[in-house]
C-alpha cells in the first residue's frame, strides 16, 4: 500500500500498446501508484508479490472461455477489485467475468472519469476493508477474552467458599450460582451476620464482571453523606467539598455495587437510586454532567421491606426494581447443621493466624453452640471461635470455656427456649450484654458480633 491514504496501487494487465496509456497517465498525476504488467503471467507474479487496490485486465486477455487471469486474481486476492476493459467485449465475456468476481466492466473508449471514479471506489473499499479487519480483530480479541474468562469461570467456582451441611443452604448456593451468570439485580434478605456480604462477593466473583471492581456501601449514613458516597460530588458542591470526589456507583463501572442495609436510605436517595436503575445514569451532588452506570447491583437489608411499603418508609416501585432476584438467606438458628462444620472452619481459621493447631471442641460445648438462637448469627459464632482460640490455650475446648450466655446463665435454656419466641430471646441477649456494657453500644456489639447500625435498628425495634 502507498504511505497516502487517499493514493490507490493500480495494476494495469494491459497488452504491448498504448491501450488506456491517458487515463493511466491521468491517474499518475492524481497521486496513485500505476504499474504495468504486459503478460498474464507477470500481472500474476506482480499479484502474488503485494497486495492491489484494483486490476485492470485488458479483454484481449480474456477471450471467450479463457478468464484465467481473473480467477488467478481472485484466488490470490480475493479483496482486490478486478476491472476489465476493451473493445472485444461480447455479452458471454461479460457474463463469464461477473460470475467469477469481475467488480465492473469499462467499454472503449474509456473516460477518463470513468476511471478515476473506479479507483477513487476502490480507495474506500480498501479503507473499509482495514476498518472491518481491524474491527474483526477487536471482536475476536473480545470473543477470546470471555471464552477464557468463561472457562476460568467453569475452573473457579466462588461458591465453594461457602461452607454449608444444610440441604437448603445447598439449594440457595446452587441457585446463585446460577444468578451469578446473568446481569440481574439480587436483592439479599435476611438477619445481620448472616453472611449476606460473603454471598454478595461470590455473586460478583461468579459473574461476567469479575474482572471489574466489587465496590461495598453501607446505607447507614445521613441523607447526604450517603448521597456523596453513591454519585460523588463536584468541588465546592458544599461546604467542605474540597475536590472532585467519584462515589461508589464511578467507582463500580464495568462491575458490581453491593449496597448494604438498603432499607435504611431516606425517601430522597431512594427517589435518586430509583432513578439510576432507570435510567442506568445520574450526576454527581453539584454536577451537571450525566454519567453511566454500568454496574451490576446486589441489595442487601435486615429489615422487611414489605412491612416498610405499608408503613409508608420504603417505595413501592424501588422495591420492584431491587428484588429482581430476591434471595433469602436464612438465619443461623434455623441451619444447626452448619453450627459444627462452622465451628471447626473458624477455628481452623483463627488457630492458623496463632501459628498453632486448631483446637477440638468438646460434644458438651459443641450441644451448648447448638442450643443457642444466635442473634449475631453466623458472625457472632466466627467471632465467638476467634476470642476462644486465643484465650483458651488448651487443644480442647470444654463448655466451661463458653460464656455463660452459652451455658444457659445469661439465656433460658435449651428446655425453656421452644417456649418462648426467638425473638424474644434475641432481645433478652442483647440487652443483657447491652447492661453488662455500661450502656456503650459500640462495645455491646462488638461483644454480640453484629454491625453497629444493626444494633441500632434492633434496639429501636424493641422500642415500639
Amino acid at each position: 500500500m502507498s504511505e497516502n491514504a487517499t493514493a490507490a496501487r493500480v495494476l494495469a494487465a494491459l497488452p504491448p500498446g498504448p491501450l488506456l496509456e491517458e487515463c493511466l497517465v491521468g491517474l499518475r498525476a492524481a497521486g496513485h501508484v500505476v504499474e504495468v504488467a504486459g503478460s498474464p503471467a507477470l500481472a500474476l507474479a506482480r499479484v502474488e508479490e503485494s497486495d492491489w487496490d484494483l486490476v485492470l485486465m485488458d479483454s484481449v486477455l480474456a477471450m471467450p472461455g479463457s478468464l484465467s487471469l481473473l480467477e488467478g486474481v481472485k484466488r490470490r486476492r480475493p479483496g482486490t477489485l478486478v476491472a476489465m476493459s476493451g473493445d472485444h467485449l461480447d455479452g458471454p465475456t461479460v457474463r463469464d467475468a461477473f460470475r467469477k468476481g469481475a467488480y465492473d466492466v469499462l467499454f472503449e473508449p474509456v473516460a477518463r472519469g470513468a476511471l478515476a471514479a473506479l479507483v477513487e471506489h476502490a480507495v474506500r473499499v480498501r479503507a473499509m476493508g482495514e476498518e472491518r479487519r481491524r474491527l474483526g480483530v477487536e471482536l475476536e480479541t473480545e470473543r477470546r477474552r470471555a471464552r477464557e474468562l468463561a472457562e476460568r469461570l467453569d475452573h473457579e467456582d466462588p461458591f465453594a467458599a461457602i461452607v454449608t451441611a444444610t440441604p437448603g443452604m445447598r439449594r440457595l448456593v446452587a441457585t446463585m450460582r446460577e444468578v451469578a451468570r446473568s446481569d440481574a439485580t439480587v436483592l439479599l434478605t435476611g438477619e445481620s451476620g448472616t453472611g449476606k456480604g460473603l454471598l454478595a462477593r461470590a455473586i460478583h466473583d461468579g459473574s461476567f464482571r469479575k474482572l471489574g471492581a466489587f465496590v461495598e456501601a453501607n446505607c447507614v449514613y445521613s441523607e447526604g453523606v450517603l448521597n456523596s458516597e453513591l454519585f460523588g460530588h463536584e468541588k465546592g458542591a458544599f461546604t467542605g467539598a474540597a475536590k472532585l470526589k467519584r462515589g461508589r456507583f464511578e467507582l463500580a463501572a464495568g462491575g458490581t455495587l453491593f449496597l448494604d442495609e438498603i432499607g435504611e436510605i431516606s425517601a430522597a436517595t431512594q427517589l435518586l437510586l430509583l432513578r439510576v436503575l432507570q435510567d442506568r445514569s445520574f450526576e454527581r451532588v453539584g454536577g451537571e454532567e450525566t454519567l453511566e452506570a454500568d454496574v451490576r447491583l446486589v441489595a442487601a437489608t435486615n429489615r422487611d421491606l414489605a412491612e416498610a411499603i405499608r408503613r409508608g418508609a420504603f417505595r413501592e416501585d424501588l422495591f420492584y426494581r431491587l428484588n429482581v432476584i430476591p434471595i433469602a438467606v436464612p438465619p443461623l438458628r434455623e441451619r444447626l447443621e452448619d453450627v459444627p462444620v462452622l465451628t471447626a472452619l473458624f477455628l481452623a481459621r483463627a488457630a492458623a493466624k496463632l501459628g498453632r493447631a486448631a483446637p477440638e471442641i468438646s460434644s458438651e460445648a459443641l450441644a451448648s453452640l447448638l442450643s443457642y438462637p444466635w442473634p449475631g448469627n453466623v458472625r457472632e459464632l466466627e467471632n465467638l471461635m476467634e476470642r476462644l482460640a486465643v484465650l483458651v490455650p488448651r487443644d480442647r475446648i470444654e463448655a466451661a470455656d463458653l460464656p455463660e450466655a452459652l451455658r444457659g446463665g445469661a439465656l433460658p435454656a435449651a428446655s425453656r427456649a421452644s417456649e418462648e419466641s426467638l425473638d424474644a430471646l434475641e432481645r433478652a441477649r442483647i440487652l443483657d450484654v447491652l447492661q453488662a456494657c455500661g450502656g456503650n453500644k459500640k462495645l455491646a456489639a462488638a461483644r454480640l458480633g453484629i454491625h453497629r447500625s444493626t444494633l441500632y435498628a434492633k434496639l429501636e425495634r424493641y422500642r415500639r
